[in-house]
This record gives structure tokens, C-alpha cells and sequence, in this order.
């Protein structure tokens, strides 16, 4: 009997030791993994703003590029475009700012949109763009807009603070606003006279049709919210014509980038032409579609109306080699702008690098508050010194040529005398 009760106490030590080599081997795999993640640069870990106080991220944000500022200057200087060959917009790359209003960390991090915006302008942004959701808990039967910051499974990722709550009646896109009206064309920034780019990035609408009430209201919001900047949109120019409603997208483009300086531009990927013969009458500036001047659409909707083309940064990643060429011409006429679809993934400057070099896209917005992810941005043949960078374009007659060539133009001729209709008093042939 004794024997037998050995020989259980025997196999219980030799399970007992299988399961702790098991579970070294586990913890082990674990902190490797862990390693791994922390240190690889495919998946940048960003700290959480729970455990970073917001005085002290405000503090980080307000001072990020302060000392790029003095050195902006504008491209619509006409000493500066003097030397650029192709002068139209879209022929110009943009320093964008991602998330305005947010100033981090990107995880549970922080509203504030007066110190996101002198950050931005500091580091001399032009193009803003506005993530905009509603808040499900708000809904009850209607749908206010907010300015958001989702991640990919569509996670609310601000922090409710004094700057962002919860049941907030006016909304911060005005703030926003205001922050960009003050700031982006105050004389202490060094390229006010360079246009802005406003680009209203809707991630959801509300349910219905794009005429129905619900929606109209919902984006009416957003067009009241636009209200600071009424005196510089881009509308019925003297010199130009009428830009409301997105009239002439392809001129828009094509207008040299000093036409619209001190100028608000709207850029939008939503659907706004349900106002458009709305049984529901709209003033004009509480009119969404009215204030928009260009329409982003996602390329493969293959619209060919529109002149915008709104990305993720995948989508030209993973192009095919056979697609390449179409989608260089495209970005010779169409303004195209490409969002990173994870903000917890900041983009790289390989792939910043690669879709505007190899496509010409002219704007992949920047997580301005991750300072060390963005910081390629600001350096020589960049932003550095300039919110617009001109396409360079050595060999306009180059396939890999990624501007827009404007066609030469033609002129009359001297008339030629065998051909003179001597105005027309022509004379009968003699007949022999």
C-alpha cells in the first residue's frame, strides 16, 4: 500500500513540474511579445491620457512648435511663386492638421481648441480638418454634430473635460472655427496670407434620405458653425465667378494658388445636395451645400463629376502596379486628401513618402500633438518653411510627371492676305 501512495506523490512532483515549465514558457512568450510591442515601429505604443494630467499636455501641446513659427513665410508671396512653373492649387502639397480641437494623446486624451489651433498654426498648418460624428447617448430624436475622435472600431477616444462635455449646447465646431478665424490670419502667424483649407469629414449622418429633414438640420448645424469665417468664403468672386455649391470644382483647382489668398475654402465629403429644391427653406449660410466648394468623394465610387477624392492612406498602399497611372492622372485634376484609418497608427514618413511621390496627393494630414511622429514633416523639400509645398516637376513631358501642365495657349495669327474677305465686299470671279 505504501508503494502505491509513493507512487502517486511521485507523479503529482513530475505534473507539478510540467505545468511550471509550462507556464515559464508562457510568461516568457508574453514578455517577449510585450517587448516587441513596445519597441516596434510598424505599432507605435502612444501613452494614455488617464494617466498624463491635461495642464500638463497643454502645456506640452502650447510649446510643441513655437519655435517653428518665426520662420513660416507664405508660397503666395509673388517672390516665391515667381519660382514655381505651375502656379494652380492643385499642383501644391499641404501641411494638414489632423483631429483639430484635439490636442492628445491620442488615447483618452484632451479637447481644447484654442491650444490645438496655435499649435497647428504655429507649425504652419493651412488645411484643418474636422472629424465630425454625433454622440449615440445624445440621441434621442435628434442628432446634434460633434467633433470626434474615433478609432477603428469606431471608439470614442476624447476625454469629457471643461473643454468637452457631454451635453455641450453650441458644440465645439465653432470653436473650432473661431480658434482658425483668430489665429490662422492674426499678424503674428508668418503665412496668413495663404489660403485655409476648412475639410468637413463626416464619419456618420443621420438615418434617412440625403433630403430628408433630419439630415438637412443636422448639416444646417454645421453650416451655422462655419459662421466666423462668413467674410472670407470662397463665393461670388468678382474676378472669377460663383463657387457656391461646388459649381466650378475643376476651375477651383486650377486657379493659381495666390486667387484665393486670405481665403476660407470648404471641402466636404458628404452628400449635401438634398438642399437643392428642399421643400424646407434654408438661408443661405445656415445652407451646407451653398458654403461648399468642393465635393470629396472616395475613388471607387468613380464619380466623375467630382473634382475631390477623399482616402485611406491603404488605398494607394496596397494599389496595384496596373492602377498606377490612372491614379497619378487623377491627382493632376483632382485634389485628393488621404487619412491615416487607424489614428492610433500616426502615418510614417515611408508612407508619407511614397503616396506623394509616387501618386501626387496633395494632403495626408499630420497628428500635430504626437510632435515625434510628425516631426519629418518640418524639414528641407517639405513644410518647413512653407504650409504649401509646389509639386516639383522636372520633365513636364515625363509620364511620372505628377503635376497639372495647364494647355498652351492659342493665339490668332496674322491673317492671311490670299484669304482677306475684303470685309466682306468679295468680288464676283471674271468669266472669261
Amino acid at each position: 500500500m505504501g508503494n502505491v501512495f509513493e507512487k502517486i506523490k511521485d507523479a503529482m512532483n513530475t505534473q507539478s513540474k510540467r505545468e511550471s515549465i509550462f507556464v515559464f514558457i508562457l510568461v516568457l512568450v508574453l514578455l517577449i511579445l510585450y517587448i516587441y510591442y513596445r519597441t516596434s515601429t510598424n505599432v507605435p505604443t502612444l501613452p494614455s491620457g488617464r494617466n498624463i494630467k491635461m495642464t500638463d499636455q497643454q502645456n506640452v501641446v502650447a510649446t510643441a512648435y513655437t519655435d517653428r513659427s518665426s520662420s513660416k513665410r507664405p508660397i503666395v508671396d509673388s517672390s516665391v511663386l515667381s519660382g514655381i512653373t505651375y502656379k494652380s492649387l492643385v499642383n501644391f502639397y499641404a501641411l494638414a492638421c489632423r483631429y483639430t480641437g484635439y490636442i492628445g494623446p491620442i488615447e483618452d486624451g484632451y479637447f481644447d481648441p484654442t491650444t490645438s489651433v496655435q499649435m497647428a498654426v504655429n507649425a504652419g498648418c493651412r488645411v484643418f480638418v474636422l472629424d465630425i460624428d454625433y454622440i449615440d447617448t445624445q440621441c434621442n430624436s435628434s442628432y446634434f454634430p460633434r467633433i470626434v475622435v474615433r478609432d477603428s472600431k469606431g471608439r470614442m477616444m476624447i476625454q469629457y473635460n471643461d473643454n468637452y462635455h457631454l451635453n455641450n449646447p453650441t458644440g465645439e465646431i465653432r470653436s473650432v472655427c473661431e480658434a482658425i478665424q483668430t489665429y490662422a490670419f492674426s499678424n503674428a502667424c508668418g503665412n496668413a496670407a495663404d489660403p485655409v483649407i476648412i475639410v468637413l469629414n463626416f464619419l456618420r449622418t443621420p438615418p434617412g434620405s440625403i433630403k430628408s429633414l433630419s439630415v438637412l438640420q443636422y448639416y444646417s448645424l454645421v453650416a451655422k458653425a462655419l459662421t466666423p469665417f462668413r467674410d472670407r468664403l470662397l463665393g461670388n468672386e468678382p474676378n472669377g465667378g460663383t463657387f457656391h455649391r461646388q459649381s466650378q470644382e475643376s476651375i477651383l483647382l486650377i486657379n493659381p494658388i495666390d486667387t484665393y489668398s486670405g481665403k476660407v475654402l470648404i471641402f466636404s465629403n458628404a452628400n449635401t445636395s438634398g438642399f437643392r429644391g428642399s421643400t424646407v427653406p434654408f438661408e443661405s449660410y445656415d445652407d451646407l451645400d451653398f458654403l461648399v466648394n468642393l465635393r470629396l468623394t472616395k475613388s471607387v465610387d468613380k464619380d466623375v463629376s467630382s473634382f475631390g477624392i477623399i482616402e485611406s492612406t491603404d488605398y494607394f498602399m496596397n494599389l496595384p502596379e496596373s492602377d498606377k497611372s490612372g491614379a497619378i492622372q487623377q491627382t493632376k485634376t483632382k485634389w485628393t486628401i488621404c487619412l491615416s484609418p487607424n489614428p492610433s497608427l500616426p502615418v510614417t514618413q515611408a508612407v508619407y513618402d511614397k503616396i506623394t511621390k509616387t501618386y501626387g496627393v496633395q494632403c495626408i494630414p499630420a497628428q500635430l500633438f504626437d510632435v515625434e511622429a510628425s516631426k519629418f514633416l518640418f524639414t528641407d523639400g517639405l513644410f518647413k518653411t512653407y504650409g504649401f509645398q509646389g509639386k516639383p516637376c522636372p520633365d513636364p513631358e515625363s509620364d511620372t510627371c505628377l503635376c497639372y501642365i495647364p494647355p498652351p495657349r492659342v493665339t490668332a495669327g496674322e491673317t492671311s492676305k490670299t484669304l482677306d474677305a475684303n470685309k466682306g465686299g468679295l468680288k464676283m470671279p471674271s468669266i472669261q
